[in-house]
Protein backbone atom coordinates (compact mmCIF):
# COMPACT_ATOMS: atom_id res chain seq x y z
CA UNK A 1 0.00 0.00 0.00
CA UNK A 2 1.29 3.51 -0.70
CA UNK A 3 1.92 6.32 1.38
CA UNK A 4 0.80 9.96 1.30
CA UNK A 5 4.40 10.63 3.13
CA UNK A 6 6.56 12.28 0.49
CA UNK A 7 10.13 11.03 0.61
CA UNK A 8 12.48 13.93 0.63
CA UNK A 9 15.84 11.76 1.47
CA UNK A 10 16.41 7.86 0.97
CA UNK A 11 17.34 5.89 3.92
CA UNK A 12 19.38 2.37 2.99
CA UNK A 13 16.26 0.50 3.23
CA UNK A 14 14.67 2.37 0.40
CA UNK A 15 17.86 2.02 -1.46
CA UNK A 16 17.74 -1.61 -1.33
CA UNK A 17 14.03 -1.40 -1.98
CA UNK A 18 14.56 0.44 -5.23
CA UNK A 19 16.96 -2.02 -6.47
CA UNK A 20 14.42 -5.36 -5.74
CA UNK A 21 12.04 -3.16 -7.72
CA UNK A 22 14.37 -2.70 -10.80
CA UNK A 23 15.16 -6.34 -10.35
CA UNK A 24 12.26 -7.71 -10.32
CA UNK A 25 11.13 -5.60 -13.20
CA UNK A 26 14.06 -6.96 -15.14
CA UNK A 27 16.38 -3.69 -15.32
CA UNK A 28 19.16 -4.65 -13.08
CA UNK A 29 20.90 -7.96 -11.47
CA UNK A 30 22.24 -10.65 -13.23
CA UNK A 31 19.35 -11.71 -15.06
CA UNK A 32 18.68 -8.12 -16.77
CA UNK A 33 19.18 -8.08 -20.32
CA UNK A 34 18.60 -4.00 -20.97
CA UNK A 35 21.42 -1.92 -21.30
CA UNK A 36 22.14 0.85 -18.48
CA UNK A 37 20.48 3.97 -20.05
CA UNK A 38 17.25 1.73 -20.01
CA UNK A 39 18.59 1.00 -16.34
CA UNK A 40 19.06 4.47 -15.81
CA UNK A 41 15.36 5.70 -17.09
CA UNK A 42 13.86 3.17 -14.74
CA UNK A 43 15.52 4.05 -12.12
CA UNK A 44 14.90 8.06 -12.52
CA UNK A 45 10.89 6.97 -12.83
CA UNK A 46 10.95 5.18 -9.81
CA UNK A 47 12.69 7.86 -8.01
CA UNK A 48 9.68 10.33 -9.43
CA UNK A 49 6.83 7.85 -8.54
CA UNK A 50 9.06 7.17 -5.00
CA UNK A 51 9.25 11.28 -4.00
CA UNK A 52 5.45 11.24 -4.61
CA UNK A 53 4.94 9.08 -1.83
CA UNK A 54 4.33 5.96 -3.80
CA UNK A 55 6.36 3.37 -1.71
CA UNK A 56 5.08 -0.12 -2.05
CA UNK A 57 7.58 -2.33 -4.04
CA UNK A 58 4.55 -4.43 -5.46
CA UNK A 59 3.03 -0.76 -6.80
CA UNK A 60 6.14 0.23 -7.76
CA UNK A 61 6.91 -2.95 -9.51
CA UNK A 62 3.35 -2.56 -11.90
CA UNK A 63 3.79 1.40 -12.42
CA UNK A 64 7.62 0.34 -14.02
CA UNK A 65 5.96 -2.77 -16.03
CA UNK A 66 2.65 -0.94 -17.17
CA UNK A 67 4.82 1.90 -18.30
CA UNK A 68 5.94 0.58 -21.63
CA UNK A 69 7.31 2.62 -24.55
CA UNK A 70 6.70 3.68 -27.83
CA UNK A 71 8.97 2.53 -30.60
CA UNK A 72 10.38 5.58 -31.77
CA UNK A 73 11.48 5.49 -27.45
CA UNK A 74 12.87 1.97 -27.72
CA UNK A 75 10.29 -0.32 -27.41
CA UNK A 76 8.81 -1.96 -24.64
CA UNK A 77 9.76 -3.03 -20.75
CA UNK A 78 11.50 -5.67 -20.41
CA UNK A 79 8.27 -7.84 -18.60
CA UNK A 80 6.27 -6.92 -21.68
CA UNK A 81 9.51 -8.62 -23.70
CA UNK A 82 9.24 -11.52 -21.60
CA UNK A 83 5.08 -11.55 -21.98
CA UNK A 84 5.55 -11.63 -25.72
CA UNK A 85 7.70 -14.51 -25.96
CA UNK A 86 5.49 -16.50 -23.50
CA UNK A 87 2.57 -15.72 -26.08
CA UNK A 88 4.59 -17.25 -29.03
CA UNK A 89 5.66 -20.26 -27.25
CA UNK A 90 1.89 -20.89 -26.57
CA UNK A 91 1.19 -19.80 -30.29
CA UNK A 92 3.34 -22.17 -31.63
CA UNK A 93 2.24 -25.32 -29.53
CA UNK A 94 3.84 -24.90 -25.96
CA UNK A 95 2.40 -25.88 -23.05
CA UNK A 96 0.62 -23.07 -21.34
CA UNK A 97 -3.01 -21.53 -20.37
CA UNK A 98 -3.61 -20.25 -23.62
CA UNK A 99 -3.56 -23.07 -25.70
CA UNK A 100 -1.06 -25.68 -26.51
CA UNK A 101 -1.18 -29.78 -25.93
CA UNK A 102 -2.19 -31.32 -22.84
Amino acid sequence: MSSNIVHEYLEIADIDMLERVLERAGYYGPASQVGDSETEEAATFLMRLFRTGIDSESDLIAALNARGKGAEEGGDTPAQVRMGSLDRWVDEGGQGSAGGTS
